[in-house]
C-alpha cells in the first residue's frame, strides 16, 4: 500500500514537471520570435530536484501516523472575536435596513410622490441663479 502511495506521488510530481518544461520551452520559443531570449532549465535538472525530494520524504502509513507525535493547536473554546473602535450596523447580524413589503399600487403611489418631489426641487433650485435671479429653464430638459 505504501509503496503505491509513493509510487504515484513520484508519478505525479515526473507528469507536473514535464509538463511544466513542455510549457518553458513553447513560451521560450514564441519569446524568441519577438527577440527577447528566455533560459530554459534542463528537464534532467528538474527530474534530480524531484528525486532528492522524494528521498528526503517521509512517508507514512495509518498506524506510524497515528503513533506519531502531533502539535495541538489552542482552543478558541467558543470565545466571540471583539470589536474595537467604532461599531457599524454591518457589524451586527440581522440590523440591516429593514424594508416593509409594499404592494404594486403602493409602490407606484410612493415612485410618483418621490418624482413630484424632485421635479418641485429642480424647478426651485437649479431654475435660480446664485444671485437670486430668475432665469427661464428650458422645458422639458429639467422639467
Amino acid at each position: 500500500m505504501i509503496k503505491k502511495i509513493i509510487f504515484n506521488t513520484a508519478k505525479e510530481q515526473f507528469r507536473k514537471a514535464f509538463r511544466k518544461h513542455k510549457s518553458q520551452i513553447g513560451r521560450s520559443k514564441g519569446m524568441a520570435k519577438r527577440g527577447v531570449l528566455m533560459g530554459v532549465e534542463p528537464y534532467e535538472l528538474k527530474k534530480m530536484s524531484i528525486k532528492r525530494q522524494i528521498r528526503n520524504t517521509k512517508f507514512m502509513d495509518k498506524s506510524a501516523y497515528m503513533s506519531a507525535p502531533k502539535v495541538e493547536s489552542k482552543k478558541w473554546m467558543g470565545r466571540k472575536p471583539q470589536i474595537f473602535g467604532k461599531a457599524y450596523a454591518s457589524d451586527k447580524k440581522g440590523k440591516g435596513m429593514q424594508i416593509p413589503m409594499m404592494t404594486a399600487k403602493e409602490r407606484a403611489a410612493n415612485q410618483d410622490a418621490i418624482s413630484q418631489s424632485v421635479r418641485k426641487f429642480i424647478a426651485e433650485k437649479m431654475g435660480r441663479k446664485k444671485l437670486g435671479g430668475v432665469i427661464k429653464a428650458m422645458k422639458g430638459r429639467f422639467i
